[in-house]
């Protein structure tokens, strides 16, 4: 019974999150935040729909890659099907399954979401009735969503339980202490798992029969860190994470507790000065937000910002270093690096010992926590080169690459790159190298910026032609077609400002591909977990889904920012045309 309400909500929840790129909320789908308790320890909600052109674009791409995902759940369940048809009197139970299995599989395409109820502006939120998970969405019509379940029962051949909340029907499946709920409320859907010793109060609060009197839509937290961060309602969320350190540090709720006892796992017991210590450290990181800023049809910008102490914030923030070329989107193959100052680094982690020095921990849990300062103390009396606090960063930019395979890890046949890595007074830096190596004192590098000819035979074998350039403090490698002058281009490149403390970006639809050609290749058997290959249909499956998702994204940008507010990790996805 368990089982096949599991498979229910699952195949829903999947659904709905497959689409969520292509599907948001219709306008007056804020209602929908009146049903989630203001103290939620977690939430992910879209409540604004898409643009209707975005829709439009990315809804043929998501339905052919739903597909692929069919293919892949398809294959799986004929074998696991043939198994149970050799044993004895699994015949029948095989047919049965395979009925359930193929109106599952339904489900996942367009059509068979729309049939379920579930249209293009459905709202969604998936969020914490205090730890326990809430999938709610809209429905365009509550009968179609039955419908679906009831189809699904009927091919099992078996029917899950019914349950009364507060005058609110609802169906279930019991299973050891937990029981799985799905229910269709105020034209919404409502999937949730809670313990079986819940009564019918706290089932209603669960599935939200009743707004509760605290809820998200008054409260307005989620239009607050919209408007704070640039969010749109199309998709926002945050993670309380003093509210959860708070339910193990003795302010569980009744509830909290019973699912505790449910899962037969109660949380250690905590003294008062460990509590406390708890919620001193979750006061560090208090909080978690994400959500999605830009949305156009040619592109997705999205957030997801650690907020941090005050003091902790600004001290990351003095880490990052500018470098050339970091953070700027080259628009090759793919370029990456990161840039930072390691006497700031290390002025962070001393004002971190002095913190704990001057207010020990002192819960017995954290002992190793606090012994760990003499040892970071220890570390840093270790004399290092002056040539490690001159260092800064680097960044390096592919911009083709010829000839690599990924599947038998065989090296690229040739590359057009470009390294740069940017150190305080770079010129001594490779006077040094020289004394040490001829074959770098031969190139009479000098810091005026201009290219010189690399004649290595280490890098033969990549490149036709290699150039460096060097300047006061940087020195570039170029690789390939226009090594020349990159080499001098790299030292003089633009920096994003703020600098960041790492970046990344790359060509989605070309990676995309050869991951695909790489899944299109008959892997040999050691090469899998399993000891087997991956079977044809599935390497296939998989090659499509890499190719569609190629289509879909053009270019992928990543950065991760120190900056006043906490860690800040923004990602800008370039929609194909």
């Amino acid at each position: 019974m368990f089982n096949l309400a599991k498979r229910v909500s699952c195949v829903f929840a999947v659904a709905i999150f497959s689409v969520s790129g292509a599907n948001a909320a219709s306008g007056n789908s804020a209602d929908l935040l009146k049903y989630i308790p203001a103290d939620t320890p977690y939430v992910i909600a879209s409540t604004e729909p898409l643009p209707s052109k975005l829709a439009a674009k990315l809804e043929p791409t998501v339905d052919e890659i739903l597909q692929s995902y069919q293919s892949i759940l398809r294959y799986v369940m004929t074998e696991q099907l043939a198994k149970l048809s050799s044993e004895e009197g699994g015949e029948d139970k095989a047919a049965q399954l395979q009925g359930v299995g193929e109106e599952f599989l339904s489900l996942m395409s367009l059509e068979g979401i729309r049939g379920a109820g579930i249209e293009r502006d459905a709202a969604f939120a998936l969020y914490g009735n205090g730890l326990l998970p809430v999938l709610r969405f809209e429905l365009s019509k509550s009968e179609l969503f039955n419908a679906a379940v009831e189809r699904i029962e009927e091919k099992a051949g078996e029917s899950l339980l019914i349950g009364e909340a507060k005058g609110a029907s609802y169906k279930y499946a019991d299973a050891d202490k937990m029981k799985l709920i799905i229910a269709t409320l105020h034209d919404q859907a409502v999937i949730t798992v809670v313990p079986s010793s819940f009564d019918e109060t706290q089932v209603a609060a669960a599935l939200g029969v009743k707004a509760p009197r605290k809820n998200l839509k008054k409260s307005k937290v989620l239009r607050s860190i919209g408007k704070e961060y640039g969010f749109s309602d199309y998709l926002v969320g945050f993670v309380d994470n003093q509210r959860i350190a708070g339910i193990f540090a003795g302010n569980a709720t009744d509830g909290d507790k019973e699912l505790f006892a449910a899962i037969g796992e109660q949380p250690p017991e905590l003294t008062d000065v460990c509590s406390a210590e708890v919620m001193e450290m979750a006061s560090v990181a208090p909080r978690i937000v994400f959500g999605y800023s830009d949305i156009t049809t040619q592109q997705l910008s999205s957030t997801m910002i650690v907020e941090l102490r005050e003091d902790i914030a600004a001290g990351l923030a003095t880490i990052p270093a500018a470098v050339p070329g970091l953070g700027i989107d080259h628009g090759g193959f793919m370029s990456f690096g990161f840039g930072l100052n390691p006497m700031a680094l290390r002025e962070f982690y001393e004002a971190r010992l002095d913190a704990m020095e001057a207010d020990p921990l002192e819960c017995e849990k954290f002992a190793d926590l606090q012994a760990g300062v003499a040892k970071g103390r220890a570390a840093l009396n270790k004399p290092l080169p002056p040539v490690v606090y001159s260092f800064r960063g680097f960044v390096a930019n592919i911009a083709d690459i010829q000839g690599m395979d990924m599947t038998s890890g065989t090296p690229p046949e040739s590359i057009d790159a470009s390294i740069l890595v940017a150190v305080e007074n770079a010129e001594s830096l490779v006077m040094l190298a020289a004394m040490m190596d001829p074959q770098i004192a031969a190139l009479n590098l000098v810091s005026d910026g201009k290219p010189v000819k690399l004649d290595l035979t280490q890098l033969a074998e990549i490149a036709d032609v290699a150039f460096a350039a060097l300047s006061a403090n940087a020195l570039s490698v170029s690789l390939g077609a226009g090594a020349e002058s990159n080499s001098a281009d790299m030292l003089v490149a633009d920096s994003a400002d703020p600098a960041p403390f790492m970046s990344m970006s790359m060509d989605s639809a070309r990676y995309y591909a050869m991951v695909g050609e790489a899944m299109s290749k008959e892997q040999p058997a050691d090469a899998e977990e399993d000891g087997e290959p991956m079977p044809d249909e599935i390497r296939s499956a998989m090659r499509d889904i890499m190719a569609l998702s190629g289509n879909m994204y053009e270019r992928l940008s990543v950065d991760i920012r120190f900056t006043q507010r906490g860690i800040e990790l923004g990602g800008l996805m370039k929609l194909s045309d």
